[in-house]
This record gives C-alpha cells, sequence and structure tokens, in this order.
C-alpha cells in the first residue's frame, strides 16, 4: 500500500494517456450523465460531480445499487465503472442501461464487464489491474474527466490535470515520512493507550467526495469506523446531538482557501461549540490553485492518513476481509 500510494501520481499520468487513445463514439445532445459503480469504483463519479459543478449545464447522478434511475434514456450518457469488472450491481446496471441508450464508456480492468461491452461495441479504457479499487482512484476517475472534455461537454482540462500531477509528486515525497502531517494527524488519532478516536470528518460541500474519501479511506485501510457530515447541513442538525452519547472522537475539517465567507465563519462558531464534547479539532487545508488539485491534495493527504493509522493500529491496510466474505456469501 504504501509504494501504491507513492507512486499515485502515475496513475493519473498513464489514465490521462488511457483515455486519450480510446475511440469515441458519436454522442449529441446529452441531457444527463449518469456514472455507474459501487464503492472505490464509484467515489470518482462523487469527485467528477464536485470538480464539474460550477462548470456543466446537466446533471451528473452518481447510481449505486442495482436499479437505474427512471429519467436516465437514449440522451444520457453512461460511465459503466468497476475495477475488477465483476461487480454484481454494477454489471445489473450495466445490462439495464444498455437497453436504454448507446451513450455507454467502460471504465475497467478487465472481467465480465469488459468481455460483455466488447460484444456490444461499446469503447472500452481498460485500466491496469492488481490493485485494490479503492487505490485505484486516478485511474478510475481521469479517464471520465478526460472522455468529457474531448467530446466537448466540458473545456480542455489538461493545465488543471498536469498541476494536480506536479502537486501530488511533491506530496508524495513529503507524505511518505514519520515526520509528515499525515503521520502527525494518525498519532493524534489515537490515546497514550493506542485506543482509537473516532474519526469525525467535516468539510464544506463542495468537497462532499473528499469527505466521504476520508471516510472509506479510515474504514478499509486503518479498519476503523469514521463520520462525515457537511458545512452548513450538520449547523442545521448534527451541533444539537454531537456529544450525546458520550465518544472519544477527534474532528479533522477540511478548509478551503476559497470557502464562502460564511462557511469560514459557521466553522469558526462550530469549533467553539462542539470543542468541549472533543478531544481534538484539526483543519487540513488544501493545497493548489485549480479546484481539481486541491480536491486531490486533500485526498492524498486522507490517503496517507489512513495508511499511517493503519501502521500504528498495526494492521494490514490491504486486505478487506469482512467484504470478501460478504461477496463469498452473496
Amino acid at each position: 500500500m504504501r509504494e501504491i500510494l507513492k507512486n499515485f501520481p502515475d496513475q493519473l499520468i498513464e489514465a490521462k494517456r488511457l483515455a486519450q487513445e480510446v475511440q469515441l463514439i458519436e454522442i449529441k445532445d446529452i441531457k444527463n450523465i449518469v456514472i455507474c459503480g459501487m464503492g472505490g469504483s464509484a467515489i470518482g463519479g462523487d469527485l467528477l460531480f464536485d470538480v464539474l459543478r460550477e462548470e456543466l449545464s446537466i446533471p451528473i447522478y452518481v447510481n449505486r445499487g442495482y436499479s437505474l434511475p427512471a429519467f436516465l434514456s437514449q440522451d444520457s450518457l453512461v460511465f459503466i465503472s468497476s475495477y475488477s469488472g465483476n461487480t454484481e450491481e454494477t454489471l445489473s446496471l450495466y445490462r439495464e442501461a444498455m437497453k436504454k441508450t448507446k451513450n455507454i464508456f467502460c471504465v475497467t480492468t478487465n472481467g465480465i464487464l469488459a468481455k460483455e461491452a466488447r460484444l456490444s461495441n461499446f469503447p472500452i479504457v481498460k485500466i491496469p489491474g492488481g490493485l485494490q479499487p479503492r487505490a485505484a482512484l486516478g485511474y478510475l476517475f481521469t479517464p471520465m474527466l478526460v472522455i468529457l472534455s474531448r467530446i466537448k461537454l466540458i473545456k480542455d482540462n489538461s493545465s488543471d490535470i498536469e498541476e494536480c500531477i506536479d502537486l501530488l509528486k511533491e506530496l508524495s515525497i513529503s507524505f511518505d515520512s514519520e515526520d509528515s502531517e499525515p503521520y502527525n494527524l494518525a498519532k493524534l488519532l489515537l490515546d497514550k493507550e493506542a485506543r482509537l478516536k473516532m474519526p469525525i470528518i467535516y468539510a464544506d460541500l463542495s468537497f462532499q467526495s473528499v469527505a466521504k474519501r476520508w471516510v472509506a479511506q479510515l474504514n478499509e485501510n486503518s479498519k476503523v469506523f469514521a463520520h462525515y457530515n457537511l458545512f452548513s447541513e450538520l449547523n442545521h442538525n448534527e451541533i444539537v446531538g454531537f456529544g450525546n452519547p458520550t465518544i472519544e472522537n477527534f474532528v479533522v475539517i477540511l478548509r478551503d482557501k476559497q470557502e464562502h465567507p460564511q462557511i469560514e465563519k459557521r466553522i469558526r462558531i462550530t469549533k467553539e461549540i462542539i470543542g468541549p464534547y472533543t478531544s481534538g479539532i484539526k483543519d487540513i487545508w488544501s493545497q493548489g490553485k485549480s479546484f481539481l488539485a486541491r480536491a486531490f491534495s486533500l485526498i492524498y493527504f486522507g490517503d496517507w492518513t489512513s495508511y499511517w493509522l493503519a501502521v500504528l493500529r498495526k494492521v494490514d491496510p490491504v486486505p478487506v476481509e469482512r467484504i470478501d466474505y460478504l461477496k463469498k456469501r452473496l
């Protein structure tokens, strides 16, 4: 896992190349975009929604589960994202989608999805295998962004991707150290008896996918339970119940230099309110100029934090035995 994290910037480089080489299909008058996937294969769709929130004029919907929304039609553009190509729910969505639209792109390593997509002549971005899906975010996210640019639904994003790659390369060097910020945050999540403080991740709505990613990585890599919520929604409910029941917790707030002034004010006041009921609050600030780079800087920080927390807890960050057991039972 450590080597995968160190080499993560290379995923964006390779994924961009693969997406640029895939043969496009003729697409006209798209009314919405639906991204189908589960777990680590779906988080790229959430991130795409956040990245394009203020640019794309048509809706993006991330579909998890077995059934598609009723609005999906021949005017929909569908991305089928399954790292293994064998995800039960995603295959169900693919088979339903192909009956309603021909505007389908698949992102996968291989498996049943690739086999069926080839038979139906749908474009496939075939990405490298051998990783856990959650460790392949660069491969799963980047092709969708590049393809949307190639079919002229969004502006050319090459410069943003390049900035993101350069920034992650710099962070890779610093985060791969026991003197790094992610390592120090992981230490803060443990008390002197090495009992876990429940991580609570708060973020602005613009970074919903990033907060969700933090929690999923803490779940799967660190093997701990975690929770997230968003400003300013949490100010309308969660702060009333915070601290009851009493759970030893630690709050991480994902911050951004371009956050709304009222969000900054809300964060400051929220800290005062919840402060007596938590063992600590830490702000993690994004880095970079473009939204893409700033989002990935926070994601990368969380990925490394989840790794270092696994190390401190003496657990292997790679296997997910409960998920494997569940799949076998199914």
